[in-house]
Formats: C-alpha cells, sequence, structure tokens
C-alpha cells in the first residue's frame, strides 16, 4: 500500500465519492466476512521429482500451474518468482503487465473488487479486553518468551483415536494491531487442523490478551518480536506430538514471518543489525525454526514510505485503506493512553518505542534498519532473505491497495535464494485472498503444508520422541 498509496492519486474523485457513498451506506458488503473452506476448496497437486526434490520457486511454479484454474477467469494471468523480472535480472513494471495504474488504487471506482476483498478479509483491532469468542476444539495457552513476557495463544491439535497427532504445527499471526478476533485466522486455523496439522494462532506483545495481562510490555512493530517468534517455535518443538513448525502471517504479520526466516538463519555479525540493538535481541540459536515453512500474504515492504504517508489525514472517500488503518492507529493512542492522539504512524511507533525496552536514544532508527527489506532514502537493508534456510513464500496481490506489489518484483531482483519464492496475483486485494479465490487461497496453503507433497517434504524427519 505504500507505492501504491503515493501521492499521484489523479483518480476522478468525483465519481468515486458518489459510488463510494452509495456502496457503504446502502450495502454492508465492506464488512469483515468468514470464508470457511467447504468440501471440494482443498485440491492436492504433487509438484515433486523422480530424481531430486524441488526448490521452494520449483515448487511454487507446478503447484500455481495445477492450481491456477480456481482463479476467476478474468484472473489466468499471473508471476511467479522469476516472472518478475526481465532477462538482465531487474524487476520489470508489474502494474504495466497487469494494467493496474497504482495511483487508482485507492478508487472504488477503478479497484472496487481490491477493496472489497481486502475489507472482507480484515477484521478491525477489538482490543478491549475481551478474549475472541471461543474455537470449538482449541484451548487458550500462555507461551512463556521471557520472565516479563508470556504470550497469548489458542492452540488446536490434529488428533486421532482421541490422542493428539504426531504433526506439524503451523502458527498464525495477524497483521498490523491484529488479534485472535479476526475470522481470518479462525477459519485458517480450523482448515489447517482438519487437515491433521497442529494450529497455534498467536497474539502479539502488546495485542490481544497479551496486552491484558501485560499492558505494561509494548510493541516494537518486529524489532522483538522477532525472537518472540522463534522463542515460539522453540516451545512448540519441546511438544512429544509437534514434528516441526510452520509459520503464517498476513500484512505486517507477513514481515514479521520474513523477519523470522532472517533471523533464524542470519549471520551473527550481520551489519545491519545496529551494535547498540544487538543486547536486546534473543540469544542466537543455531537450532532450525519454522523448518515445515513460512508464508507471507501482502507483506508491506515500503513501510517507510507508508509511515511518511501516513503524516497527514486521509479521509475515507479520498483513501479507503488509509483512513481505516488511520483509525487503528488512533484508536491504538487512545487505549494505550499515549500524549497524543492522531493518524499518524510515525509517532505511534516514536511513543511505543518510549515505553518499551528499546528506549535509548537512537533505538527507533535502529529498529528501521532492522526492519528494512528493501533500500529506502539512501539506507541500505541487507540480503535478509538470502539469509533463509527454510521454505518462503510470498503472495501479493497486483490491486493491492495498501502495499506495493511492485516492491515485491523489487525484492525477488535483489534475493537469489531459490528457498524464497514468490507470486503475485492479479487479485486479492490487501489479504483478501480467500475472498477473492477460496479455493486457490485454501489449496496453495494447504498444499504448502503438506508434508508429503510441499517443499519442505524432502526433510527427514526425526522419530516421535517416546517421552
Amino acid at each position: 500500500m505504500i507505492q501504491n498509496a503515493s501521492s499521484a492519486r489523479a483518480a476522478p474523485l468525483g465519481r468515486t465519492i458518489a459510488l463510494a457513498a452509495i456502496l457503504l451506506a446502502a450495502t454492508g458488503c465492506f464488512r469483515e466476512r468468514p470464508f470457511p473452506i467447504r468440501p471440494g476448496d482443498f485440491v492436492l497437486v504433487s509438484a515433486g521429482s523422480a530424481t531430486r526434490p524441488p526448490t521452494t520457486r520449483e515448487w511454487l511454479h507446478k503447484t500455481h500451474t495445477q492450481l491456477r484454474h480456481m482463479l476467476p477467469g478474468r484472473d489466468a494471468r499471473s508471476l511467479t518468482t522469476l516472472e518478475m523480472m526481465d532477462r538482465e535480472g531487474q524487476p520489470i513494471d508489474v502494474y504495466a503487465y497487469f494494467r493496474r495504474p497504482p495511483e487508482r488504487l485507492n478508487s472504488v471506482w477503478h479497484n472496487f473488487y481490491g477493496l472489497l476483498h481486502s475489507a472482507q478479509a480484515t477484521g478491525t483491532d477489538a482490543s478491549n479486553g475481551d478474549p475472541a469468542p471461543p474455537w470449538p476444539g482449541f484451548e487458550d495457552v500462555w507461551i512463556p518468551i521471557n520472565e516479563r513476557l508470556h504470550l497469548s495463544a489458542r492452540i488446536g491439535l490434529a488428533k486421532s483415536d482421541g490422542s493428539p497427532r504426531y504433526s506439524d504445527c503451523i502458527v498464525l499471526i495477524p497483521g498490523l494491531l491484529g488479534n485472535n478476533s479476526l475470522q481470518r485466522t479462525r477459519e485458517i486455523a480450523r482448515a489447517l487442523r482438519d487437515s491433521g496439522l497442529h494450529v497455534l494462532a498467536l497474539e502479539l506483545r502488546g495485542f490481544g490478551q497479551t496486552e491484558a495481562r501485560q499492558p505494561d510490555v509494548f510493541y516494537t512493530f518486529g524489532v522483538l518480536e522477532t525472537g518472540d517468534l522463534l522463542a515460539v517455535a522453540e516451545w512448540l518443538q519441546e511438544k512429544s506430538y509437534v514434528r516441526e513448525t510452520g509459520l503464517i502471517g498476513f500484512c505486517w504479520g507477513a514481515n514479521h514471518a520474513l523477519l523470522a526466516a532472517w533471523e533464524d538463519g542470519r549471520r551473527p555479525d550481520d551489519p545491519i543489525v545496529a551494535e547498540r540493538l544487538r543486547p536486546y535481541l534473543r540469544p542466537r540459536s543455531i537450532q532450525p525454526h519454522y523448518r515445515a515453512g513460512i508464508m507471507a500474504f501482502s507483506p508491506v515492504l515500503r513501510f517507510a514510505e507508508l509511515v511518511e504517508l501516513l503524516e497527514r489525514p486521509w479521509p475515507l472517500l479520498r483513501d479507503p485503506a488509509l483512513h481505516v488503518l488511520q483509525a487503528g492507529v488512533r484508536d491504538r493512542m487512545i487505549r494505550k493512553q499515549h500524549p497524543e492522539v492522531s493518524g499518524n504512524l510515525r509517532r505511534l511507533i516514536e511513543l511505543e518505542f518510549e515505553r518499551s525496552e528499546l528506549n535509548y536514544p537512537g533505538a527507533v532508527d535502529d529498529g528501521r534498519q532492522y526492519l528494512r527489506f528493501l533500500p529506502s532514502h539512501g539506507m541500505p537493508a541487507g540480503d535478509k532473505l538470502e539469509s533463509a534456510r527454510v521454505p518462503v513464500l510470498v503472495i501479493h496481490a497486483a490491486n493491492d491497495p495498501l502495499a506495493s506489489a511492485q516492491a515485491v518484483a523489487e525484492l525477488f531482483a535483489l534475493t537469489e535464494n531459490p528457498n524464497v519464492a514468490g507470486i503475485l496475483l492479479p487479485g486479492g486485494g490487501h489479504v483478501g485472498f480467500v475472498a477473492h479465490a477460496r479455493s486457490y487461497f485454501y489449496s496453495l496453503i494447504l498444499n504448502f503444508f503438506d508434508p508429503q507433497h510441499g517443499p519442505a517434504a524432502s526433510r527427514n524427519h526425526p522419530p516421535p520422541s517416546v517421552n
């Protein structure tokens, strides 16, 4: 939503306002909706090889080829990893390829389905102290991170004859300012558990029941939360019924997931990590994390540009996506009793850091460097995903009104790691893939984590613990 939501917003505002007013006032379609998996929504495919296991990029190309018939007919054209680059290895103009002018992605008139599907798959931050309503077959647990912090989570175990199966466990994390009240999280959790996988829906520090129990532990937008995710994987791996762990993130949660892939495999002396920041990070571990794979839906790869855009207010009918995001920022400032209330994301970050462990001078700048995936304003990002040692898959939409699709192509032009793959779909909006193409969405996820056919299937599993 970053490059897309740039200052070049020249959509015919009169038509947009008129149509948006009619749609928003006369219908309830622009609201979160449940999209449960249905019989026939999951199609198992084989992307393996008789001679060698495929890389994640090879797996994605073969799998997408077998699943693309599930996309709406008008959306047949998609771009997988290498197709995002020209012969010289430079990113192509993905907006020209999909015929999606980025300056029109904020317009209901020109990007109706992108905005609709985004709204239908994205809930609001409902951190009012109440837990999410119960999910049948799931229970609430607390995961110890350190002496000050336990994370709230909801776990569902796949069972056989009443006992937990020996299976992989997939961790779900929401988007920016989100928690387990999201219907999307609940439905994905059910689909994964019913397919034979364990599921853990996690609420990060500062949100949901984690916040309710420990209100003085503040969010650092991924800097400290990345270590938390590695601790969660280690906690799960201690369970006798957990074979490997996997991870799925949406929006800023997708950035969390990609950071976890980097942090898991990065060099201890990676220069992108500021010297002042190192003592605050979780101690290094050589143990691989999330070996079952990591999926990142709609990552916000141009986060700095998004922060700049949110320094001024955006009316609902001018830019619905930015307006809703700013409302979430304001709600967060009110709930945390910050000294000012606005939709300014930069100020929220600064205020959260001031009350977190990362309150030393220069911590925000060090944090931006840690979080950055692409060079910005002359500042480097390193080659973070070159360090990933587990299968990683990025899924993005060309009609995303919030996060830049072009940035995905730019990321892969800088990433040669064959176990990091990406796909750009014509539709799906911002994390709205389940509303756009439900069968494709569930089939892609369940095939990715399938222990026999997914990109991590070639690993050698240890035998079950006898303890």
